[in-house]
């Protein structure tokens, strides 16, 4: 009974002393402005979910703060990543919306990436869309088999973002005659040259936001989608072939599916490192009560906005694996890359 009486009495001192905690959190973001940074250019996917996400998140977090954008594009969101890790505020007054091949880039060991984002506070995902490769519709590529025969310029923003890396893994893996082009600003840059005939495609584009960007490509079949990266086939996309499927050996499975996982993680959302974990937890299930709202989830159908959301929990998860990649296969990875 004493034993009883004495473990009830720890728990109502451990709810005492947490209550002033909860409370805190609850408060911090009344009339509160929150900034959202959005680590690429305006008009990019990272960007287009990130202002729609900015529209809406706040209605969920007590206090209902109003959240506006700063967009911070370079060096495909390692810019944004120093920033978050470096000099923001470590508050949960910025918030960051980075683009998909950070994980890959600080696993595979970029010296100029100076955060662990493992560290970071992450908030959750809003899609899981598949990635996919694409050709113009005048092109002679009109399959995955067609780039093995016909060469194919693919445009990229930099040689280490996912559209420059990714066709050169393709050719080393699949046998495929993708050519690389890097410097576009963007990829809608990458867009209207494909529109204006410089170039004949580009690689990694997200599906979900190809719709929504570009709803004329695909209703006018302007596109052929070549092959598809995640870990489940869009249904809209039947007889495209997936990525992970497509390896000869399995050493090349395995570096072919930690494409597929990174690809998964297509719209991700974190605080910089040191967040207080109650105010993390608050915005996190501001998160998901967004992702489960009707008026949200119209909208982002109005605006052909995939929404298959991943709770922040689950994302910590998987970014930490990511930059924690095993030594053997970042080796692997790393040889897929040479051209």
């Amino acid at each position: 009974m004493n034993r009883c009486l004495g473990l009830h009495a720890l728990l109502a001192l451990v709810a005492c002393l947490l209550a002033p905690l909860a409370a805190a959190a609850q408060d911090f973001y009344a009339g509160k402005q929150v900034k959202l940074v959005v680590g690429g250019g305006v008009g990019g996917g990272t960007d287009l979910y990130g202002r729609f996400l900015a529209r809406h998140l706040g209605a969920h977090i007590p206090g209902k703060p109003t959240l506006y954008v700063v967009n911070m594009p370079g060096a495909d969101s390692i810019t944004a990543g120093n920033y978050a890790a470096n000099l923001a505020p470590h508050d949960g007054t910025e918030l960051f919306a980075l683009g998909q091949s950070l994980p890959m880039v600080q696993g595979l060991g970029k010296d100029s990436i100076k955060f662990d984002l493992a560290a970071f506070g992450w908030i959750g995902n809003m899609s899981e869309s598949v990635n996919v490769f694409i050709a113009w519709h005048q092109s002679p590529v009109r399959t995955l088999e067609d780039a093995k025969r016909h060469a194919l310029t693919i445009g990229s923003t930099t040689a280490g973002s996912l559209s420059g890396l990714m066709p050169v893994v393709l050719n080393n893996l699949l046998g495929t005659k993708f050519r690389v082009i890097n410097g576009y600003d963007s990829g809608g840059a990458i867009e209207l040259a494909m529109e204006r005939g410089e170039i004949g495609g580009r690689a990694s584009v997200t599906w979900a936001s190809l719709k929504a960007e570009r709803p004329d490509w695909v209703r006018d079949h302007a596109i052929n989608v070549l092959v598809q990266v995640g870990l489940t086939p869009d249904r809209e996309l039947p007889g495209v072939p997936m990525l992970d499927a497509l390896g000869n050996k399995p050493a090349d499975a395995a570096v072919l599916r930690f494409f597929a996982e990174l690809s998964a993680v297509a719209r991700t959302f974190c605080a910089a490192p040191g967040l207080p974990p109650a105010r993390l937890t608050l915005l996190r299930r501001a998160f998901d009560a967004t992702m489960r709202d009707p008026a949200v989830l119209a909208e982002a159908g109005k605006l052909q906005l995939d929404i298959s959301p991943m709770t922040g929990e689950a994302l910590q998860t998987v970014v930490t694996n990511m930059v924690r990649t095993p030594a053997d296969l970042v080796g692997q990875i790393k040889q897929s890359f040479k051209e």
